[in-house]
Parts: structure tokens; sequence; C-alpha cells
């Protein structure tokens, strides 16, 4: 098998443990910084950063390989591994081969596994927006933004604007306004085969894909957003949930 290590700035002795390890143990293996489709062709990722570095891997692929992540970063709940023991990790990694899947969003260009945020292009200026559930009209606001998001990314940019956490191995769209100017707001929940759709009645607002990939959008437009066929592709961490809780108690202390 064939493997390909993306590793961000200043990460790239690390990544070279991780090419030693790989080749000392019958893998090949090339080495980026920053992804590209060709990572589509390889058997196997290992990123070495923290969940950006998945994050900004993952806007460059739809078919996607199994990825295991090396935490160089600050939060790393995507991750499987840190520098000090990667080796035991990954060598099970590669040896079992299991693999686990999580959902992503889609709506135009864009895709995501954490969320599809829709924030105002003019800050201080409030957007109002309509949003649809299979042509019903669920809300209408205004706002400083919408997320559209995944059960994996209720722990990201949704929790922090009031989203309830998701079990990761849902599949289901989580709807959280961002700084709603409106009293008694909750965050809407819908199944995975949903049509969801916003319009952006009035100012123009920006798109943005897991906080990297980003379109204009102008006033008048209607965006449909929905499960993506191309799911992001991990090897298997054996208790996700735990990892999480763990995770989210460190944050709060």
């Amino acid at each position: 098998m064939k493997g390909i290590v993306v590793c961000k700035p200043g990460s790239e002795s690390v990544a070279g443990e991780v090419i030693d390890f790989l080749e000392s143990s019958g893998y090949s293996a090339d080495m980026i910084v920053d992804a590209c489709k060709d990572c589509e062709g390889y058997d196997f990722i290992v990123t070495v950063g923290g969940d950006g570095t998945i994050l900004r891997t993952l806007q460059r692929l739809r078919e996607c390989p199994p990825i295991f992540g090396i935490n160089t970063g600050k939060v790393g709940l995507l991750t499987h591994a840190t520098p000090n023991n990667f080796r035991e990790k990954l060598s099970v990694a590669l040896s079992e081969m299991s693999v686990e899947e999580f959902m992503r969003v889609e709506c135009r260009e864009l895709i995501a596994l954490n969320e599809i945020a829709l924030l105002t292009a003019m800050p201080a200026r409030l957007v109002e927006f309509s949003i649809s559930v299979d042509g019903v009209e669920i809300e209408r606001l205004r706002s400083d933004g919408l997320l559209i998001s995944t059960p994996i990314g209720s722990t990201a940019y949704a929790l922090s604007t009031g989203g309830p956490i998701i079990d990761p191995r849902m599949e289901c769209l989580l709807i959280v306004p961002v700084a709603p100017f409106k009293l008694g707001w909750k965050p809407w929940v819908v199944g995975r085969h949903r049509r969801v759709e916003v319009e952006v009645i009035s100012r123009q607002c920006l798109a943005i894909a897991d906080g990297h990939t980003t379109i204009q959008v102008e006033p008048g437009t209607t965006l449909s957003f929905k499960k993506s066929k191309y799911p992001a592709r991990f090897f298997r961490v054996e208790n996700r949930i735990g990892k999480i809780v763990r995770m989210l108690r460190s944050l709060s202390l």
C-alpha cells in the first residue's frame, strides 16, 4: 500500500518521522505540505497537524481515502494520535484497516465535514434569512449568520453558537443561527433526506465551508443544502464518543 503524509508548516520534522516509520514498516509514502486532488489516488492519508489540517485536506477531496491524524495542534478532536504515540496506533490502524465514515454537507461547489456557514459580509450588519424544509418555511430571522452543520460539526462552530451535541454517527442536518435578533430561538435538527433551503433576503453574505473555502452570496439568492454523497473516511477510533466528551470537558476547565 502507498500513503501520503500531509503536514502543516512547522510540522515537517514529525512528518519526516512518519515517513521513516512507514517505509521501515514496508509501506511506500510521499509527503506534501498542501493537500491536492491527487491525494485521492493513495491508499491512505496521514495528516500531521490539527483538526484544521484535516479540514483543509478534505476541502481538496471528494473520493476520500481513510485518514489517520497525528495531532500537533491544539484540540485534535478528529485526530488519532500524538507525535509520541503514533507508531503503535498507526501500525494497528494499517494492519486492521477498520474505517468509519462521517457524512458531509454540500451546497453548490462547497462541501464541508463540520459546517457551511452563511455569515454577513458587512460586520455589525444583520442578514435576513428565510429557512425552509421540504418547501415549508420553518423560520425567518435576522442574524449575523446561519450554520448548516453535520453531526460531527455539532462540537465545532455550532456548539459555540448554542447548538446541541449530536452523536457523530447519526446522519442529519443541524440548523443554528449565529447571534439572532430574536427571543426564544431554537436550533433545528432535520433528517438527512430533507431538502433544506435558505433564502438570503437582505444584504450580501459569504458562504464558508469549514472555515476555508468561500463563495459570495447576493441578496435574493436561495441556497439548497443536502447530505453529500462523498463522506469523509477515517481510520476507526475505538471510543470516539468518549474522546469527544474528554476533549469537551478539558475545554471547559
